[in-house]
């Protein structure tokens, strides 16, 4: 009985042993696995998923970004036009000398319709009234070759009847100013912009569009000082 009894305790006392040396050799092999792997990235954790767009965390510049050109940088980059309608041949005028102090710089274009206003004055009046009450588009004579290396653009009007012309709504329909800088310039009989610029921006929705210049007809000949001046601020 003792015999038996020494042997079962003998037993009990290897079992445990293996236990413990099990558990140990669990234990360090979990610590080695650990070791091994610590700061290793997971799959998932590349720059461009895990960091802000362009706040310049990462050190892998395949994964860095370009930033987008400023207003500034876009004007420099591309073409510059002058696209003017003028019926009287006041803003013509305007827009001559708008070319003239770009100093090369820029092209003229001339905005007419495909069917020639009259050039009586009273009838002229009332065609104007009745295209912006029945919300007429008359159609252009010609559009611009190679609108999108044009990345700013001068657009002359007069204000008729407190509003953008609609021969000029035809020609912003055929020529998509998104992402162009727009100064438009002006010449009016007392009214000023008027209603032109926020029918130059429901026309020109994604455009960037910028300080204008609003003249008198009758005083174009005498405001080129003037003119001048926007010019230069613009250029």
């Amino acid at each position: 009985m003792t015999k038996t009894i020494c042997s079962d305790i003998s037993r009990r006392q290897l079992l445990g042993a293996m236990a413990a040396a099990g558990a140990t050799i669990g234990a360090w092999s979990l610590t080695g696995c650990s070791s091994r792997n610590e700061g290793a990235p997971a799959q998932d954790s590349s720059p461009e998923t895990t960091q802000p767009e362009g706040d310049g965390s990462t050190s892998e510049p395949e994964t860095t970004t370009t930033p987008a050109e400023t207003p500034a940088e876009t004007q420099a980059s591309g073409k510059t036009l002058v696209a003017v309608f003028s019926w009287s041949g006041n803003t013509l005028a305007m827009a001559n000398r708008v070319v003239e102090d770009l100093q090369g710089q820029a092209e003229l274009f001339r905005i007419e319709p495909a069917t020639p206003y009259t050039t009586d004055y009273d009838e002229m009046l009332q065609i104007a009234q009745d295209e912006q009450a029945a919300g007429t588009m008359p159609a252009i004579a010609s559009t611009v070759p190679n609108w999108d290396e044009y990345t700013t653009v001068y657009i002359g009007f007069p204000t008729w009847w407190g509003h953008l012309p609609q021969i000029v709504k035809s020609f912003l329909a055929e020529h998509d100013c998104s992402g162009k800088v727009v100064y438009p310039f002006n010449t009016h009989a007392g009214s000023g912009f008027a209603s032109c610029l926020s029918d130059l921006a429901e026309a020109c929705p994604n455009a960037d569009i910028r300080e204008g210049l609003s003249l008198m007809g009758e005083s174009i000949s005498s405001s080129t000082a003037e003119i001048d001046d926007w010019v230069s601020k613009n250029a």
